[in-house]
């Protein structure tokens, strides 16, 4: 992942200042609904593939929020990821979901495909690979969409015949209209067509990715585009407007969900979701 530098602080401390507004907003109700709604997701579609344990890699992982969810429903994951930092933080929440013995945690980068290898060979040897392979709000971090593409590439070949590939990132269309409701019509005018915005919850520079770009890129690396959706529709427009509590948390994670599957509605969330299958 990328960084920036300000004015107060090294890359060091900017490091930490980002991780810690991270976790702050993971915490946030509008964060664990991110995560439940794409869950809800995840579980329909591994169900498609066969039951339990299917082997999934979590590339960018962190410290492992979407990979527990899959654990706890039986599969087996990895999650990859340069942070040691987070990694202990993805063993710790395994540990304490009672999970640990199938989550595993690997420190690397995606950029290193000898890793990426040997992640993918059989227990027993051979060249085994991935059932699903995640990554999730990592992509915008990269340095251009040219990496981006690399990046579809490698996690494609970690995936087996018919293995999906599940990609997430920060909408444009919806940073746009977030935009014209926080700040007013002329920062949505500077974002319309720029490649790159901020990171809401760290500040951090990112590229704003068009979902049409990724879905190239994944059909160049052998996959087929298999599921489009949209997380977090309604509660972007709320996240500025309202004090959650869990009763209205629980109905808007019900809403999102059903929103999600909608055609219409995936256009303008907070975040595009991707299922490729490799062919």
């Amino acid at each position: 992942m990328s960084t920036t530098t300000s004015a107060g602080g090294g890359p060091a401390e900017d490091a930490l200042r980002e991780a810690a507004a991270w976790s702050t907003w993971q915490e946030s109700p509008w964060g664990r609904l991110r995560y439940r709604v794409l869950a809800a997701l995840l579980r329909e579609r591994c169900a498609q593939l066969g039951p339990a344990p299917l082997r999934v890699l979590d590339a960018g992982g962190g410290d492992g929020r979407d990979a527990l969810q899959l654990a706890l429903a039986g599969h087996e994951v990895t999650v990859l990821d340069t942070s040691p930092d987070v990694l202990g933080a993805a063993r710790a929440a395994a540990a304490a979901a009672g999970v640990a013995d199938r989550v595993r945690t690997v420190a690397a980068d995606l950029e290193d495909l000898a890793a990426l290898a040997a992640l993918t060979r059989h227990r027993a040897g051979g060249s085994g690979s991935f059932d699903v392979v995640l990554c999730h709000d990592v992509l915008q971090h990269r340095g251009s969409v040219q990496q981006v593409a690399a990046d579809v590439a490698t996690l494609a070949s970690s995936l087996r015949p018919g293995g999906l590939l599940s990609l997430m990132a920060p909408n444009p269309a919806a940073d746009v209209l977030t935009a014209a409701l926080r700040d007013g019509p002329a920062q949505a005018w500077v974002l319309l067509d720029a490649e790159r915005g901020e990171d809401r919850a760290t500040g951090r520079s990112v590229l704003r990715l068009d979902p049409a770009a990724v879905e190239a890129a994944a059909a160049a690396a052998g996959c087929e585009v298999v599921g489009r959706a949209g997380v977090l529709t309604v509660t972007t427009l709320l996240e500025d407007a309202q004090r959650a509590d869990e009763n209205s948390v629980a109905d808007l994670e019900e809403l999102e969900v059903e929103l999600s599957r909608r055609e219409e509605f995936r256009r303008t969330a907070r975040f595009w979701h991707l299922l490729a299958r490799r062919r």
